[in-house]
């Protein structure tokens, strides 16, 4: 168990030792080691709101400080306990559905390393004009298309057209029923994002190094005027695909080669350059192609959704089950 931490949080953070000799065991001098005869029944307890009120009020510092775990008050920490076969009953119970949580955050990360490696094998990567892999029926090179023949500056603002409620996450492309926090009199000047339409999100991280693109696939509303837009030309109506675009437009591997050099450092976040990104060009294949790898990559993000919500689902039920199993 973590005796102190940097983070208060981490305090109280525990896990079973796989069986080893207690002689060649060496603790490490922020951690405890302890020992019961029903091991998986205490790693389990130490996981319940029990126990957590009891860091709660004995874990001491944090606020810049270390925080601290006294070994004579965890000694002294009177918990209930039923008889032994109970105990053991209850540890295997919690170590099945850990068992089944740990199997569901596997195939949840496996979802996700796929479709990063889909995501190199079937977009043209910087130097090559056609992906290493595709649907069968097509070949030949992807066509090269400048930015500005598919993608116009987006100026519509809300006005009074749309509430609070249509407001965007633009991070998650979703609707915040309760809006952002916004004056409602500040609604006006909030952006429109239609269907199709791109919201540039300009901060940066480790997986996206300039920003990125975030497609609306999910019906107007309104966004912060902080964000930059894109809107499809009558181009890419004509010759695009939803999902394909909202995919393709998203991946580092494509657009960091592009942001690098349509973007510049702004107060809070990288800004977009609409000049220089619509005089960029994009790899793109025809029609049909652009559908079928649209529809692939959005069945492949449905069933990665799935395995969160199952593994979201299975944290959830470990939660009311520790509330309910202990005292």
């Amino acid at each position: 168990m973590t005796a102190a931490n940097g983070s208060n949080a981490l305090v109280g953070k525990h896990a079973i030792i796989p069986a080893v000799s207690v002689e060649r065991m060496v603790p490490g001098g922020f951690m405890y080691r302890l020992h019961s005869e029903q091991p998986t029944f205490l790693n389990s307890y130490f996981s319940s709101p029990s126990f957590n009120r009891f860091l709660s009020s004995h874990v001491l510092g944090g606020d810049g400080s270390i925080g601290n775990l006294s070994r004579n008050d965890l000694a002294a920490w009177f918990l209930s306990i039923p008889n032994d076969n109970e105990q053991r009953r209850i540890g295997e119970f919690f170590t099945t559905l850990d068992s089944l949580i740990a199997a569901a955050e596997r195939q949840e990360a496996l979802l996700r390393q796929k479709k990063q490696a889909y995501l190199k094998l079937m977009f043209p990567q910087e130097g090559e004009t056609q992906p290493r892999l595709r649907f069968s029926d097509f070949s030949g090179d992807w066509q090269e298309i400048r930015l500005g023949k598919l993608y116009m500056k987006n100026t519509e603002r809300n006005g009074n057209q749309f509430d609070a409620e249509k407001t965007l996450s633009v991070s998650s492309m979703t609707f915040n029923p309760l809006g952002n926090g916004a004056a409602e009199e500040s609604l006006a000047a909030y952006k429109v994002l239609r269907i199709a339409d791109a919201a540039f999100e300009g901060h940066t991280s480790n997986e996206f190094a300039f920003g990125r693109f975030v497609v609306n696939t999910v019906g107007a509303g309104i966004m912060s005027p902080r964000f930059a837009s894109i809107r499809p030309t009558d181009f890419w109506w004509q010759s695009c695909d939803l999902d394909f675009w909202a995919c393709y437009l998203h991946d580092e591997g494509v657009m960091k080669r592009i942001l690098v050099r349509s973007t510049k450092r702004g107060t809070m976040m990288n800004e977009l350059v609409f000049d220089d990104f619509f005089a960029e060009k994009m790899r793109v294949p025809s029609l049909p192609e652009q559908r079928l790898i649209g529809q692939f990559f959005n069945t492949l993000d449905s069933l990665i959704a799935a395995a969160e919500e199952r593994t979201k689902h299975l944290r959830e039920l470990k939660g009311s089950y520790l509330q309910r199993m202990f005292v």
